[in-house]
This record gives C-alpha cells, structure tokens and sequence, in this order.
C-alpha cells in the first residue's frame, strides 16, 4: 500500500457521524496504523458522551489502553513475505502493528483461515472487539456473525471497500465500518490505464501464441488497435476517475466522463475531458467504457443489458 507521500484519509462511519482522519506517510506504515487507531479510538470514545440516540446507542470503543481483543486476518505470503519489509498486508507482517498493539495492552491474533464454521476466524467471534480484514482476502462479516460478536465494536479494512460487511446489520448493531479512504487511488488509476492497453492491443492472445510457441500476426492484429484517437468514457469523475483522465490525455484520445456533477473547469480544461449528462448517449459514443463509481443497490446491475448489447456489437 503506498501513497507516494500523499495524504491518506481515513474514513469511520459510525451510524449517522462520520470520522475523517489524515495521515502523511509514503507507506502504509506501523507508525502510520498506531496514528490512525488511537485517533479512531479518541473519537469513539468521546462521541460517546453528549450525543444524540443514534450515536449513543453504538458499542463505544474507549481511549484507555488495554482489554481489547483485535483479530486480523489477513493472507499468507510465504516465501515473499521476506522479499520486501513493507509488504505489510500479509499474515507474516500483519500491518507492522503487533509491538505496538501488544504495548498498549491489546491481544492480537493473526490469522488466514476465515472461511467455514471451524475456521479459526470462526472461534474469536464471540469475544472479540476489532477485525481487520483487507480487500485481497476478505473476512466476510454477515449479519449471521455479527449477531454472534456480542462485543464487537470495530470492522475496519486495511485498504478500500466493504462489499465484504452487511452494512445494515452493521448499522443496525452499532458498529463502526472503517477503511483507508484514498489510499489506492493511483494504483487503480494505473491498473486501468493498463487494462485499456492490453484490451485495445489485444494483448492477451498475442501473450497466449507466444506461450504456445505460435506466430499468427493476423490472428492478433485484426484486433489490434492504436488507442489515439479512440474515445474513453469514464462512468464517475471522483478520484479514480480524475487520475485516469490526467494519465490518458497524452495518448491523444477523446474523453468523456458522465457524473453527477461536472469537474473543475481547469481540470476539465487539463484533460480535455467533455461533460456528458446523458449516460445513454455517452455509451454510444465510446470504443472503451470505464466504471469508476461506487457499487451500491442503486448502481448495481445498473445498464447491465446496454453493457451486454455493446460487447456484442463489438464483435
């Protein structure tokens, strides 16, 4: 997880009241999860009092040390865990935070086995107070186990996404969802830049032949194409879709981007990147589409047959 020296947010939800906090760091370092914990635990504790109903009923996690039970779970590295000493998101690193968790009074347990009722996750439900979990090897946390951890306080995601929480029940228990807000911003800024490449080029099959030992230029290069000049749409202009806007106006394209609301006109001027209000229309209009918007009971399956009528028109 690194961020370039940039500031991380990190966002709490915590029923109706949300907690923002920042931290500068080029990593997602020990130092930096110890800053972001302690602040996440003065804020639940001093929510607590003077509040109103809403706030007043969720499980408070209070500013003195000691007494917690925190569960992380995370995946196994292995061998790789000892190439590189920030690879922090795996069980043998476990975020770096251990020695200061441990300082603090805290029981930290470990572990990769999440899945099945004899997991290991499975046994610390009842009684423990913190999950950390990540996006690349999530703890799901369903209502079902929420029910079990009667003083369960904190779900928080080393990283972006909750698609693995049941946010109602959540809610609905007093809990606290918290995650690294921003911090992945440009890897997946990039990760998409690369996927528009090997999909425009046809990279792909042209990797498989060379696996197999094979030579047929034709068989790749009548779907092979030059990105200048084709049109990029992006489906939401947050902070994904602003950095893979900046980093696709030198290839020479036709941007378009569809939002709620439409961006900076210095930034829009900076891209080249052209408002459209109609979504419909802006679909017809692009050789590539990017979704870049939050998956919610709204945006879910949103379009999904103009989506299914674009692939197959393009073939």
């Amino acid at each position: 997880m690194v961020n370039n020296g940039t500031e991380i947010p990190i966002m709490l939800i915590q029923r109706s009241r949300t907690f923002r906090f920042r931290i500068r760091n080029s990593q997602l370092t020990a130092m930096a999860l110890k800053r972001v914990a302690s602040s996440a635990i003065r804020a639940l504790g001093s929510s607590s009092a003077g509040s109103d109903s809403s706030i007043t009923l969720t499980r408070s996690l209070h500013a003195s040390a000691g007494g917690k039970k925190i569960v992380g779970v995370f995946y196994k590295a292995n061998e790789y865990a000892s190439l590189n000493p920030n690879f922090l998101g795996s069980a043998e690193r476990a975020l770096g935070i251990r020695e200061w968790l441990e300082s603090q009074g805290h029981e930290y347990i470990v572990t990769d086995d999440k899945e099945g009722p004899n997991c290991e996750l499975e046994k610390h439900i009842p009684d423990l107070h913190v999950l950390i979990t990540t996006p690349f090897h999530p703890a799901y946390v369903t209502a079902e186990r929420i029910k079990k951890a009667k003083n369960l306080q904190l779900l928080l995601t080393a990283g972006i996404g909750s698609d693995h929480v049941d946010l109602k029940a959540a809610a609905a228990a007093g809990l606290t969802v918290a995650e690294v807000t921003g911090s992945n911003v440009v890897s997946v800024a990039e990760d998409e830049l690369m996927r528009i490449l090997i999909l425009v080029r046809n990279f792909v099959p042209g990797h498989q032949q060379v696996i197999k030992g094979e030579w047929n230029v034709a068989g790749i290069a009548h779907r092979a194409y030059d990105l200048e000049g084709k049109t990029v749409g992006t489906v939401g202009a947050g902070r994904i879709g602003k950095l893979l806007l900046q980093r696709l106006k030198p290839f020479n394209c036709n941007l378009l981007y569809h939002d709620r609301l439409k961006m900076d006109p210095e930034l829009e001027t900076q891209t080249g990147a052209k408002f459209e209000e109609d979504l419909d229309g802006m679909l017809a209009k692009c050789d590539v589409v990017v979704i870049n918007m939050p998956l919610t009971e709204k945006t879910r399956y949103s379009r999904l047959e103009i989506y299914v009528i674009i692939s197959v028109s393009n073939e």
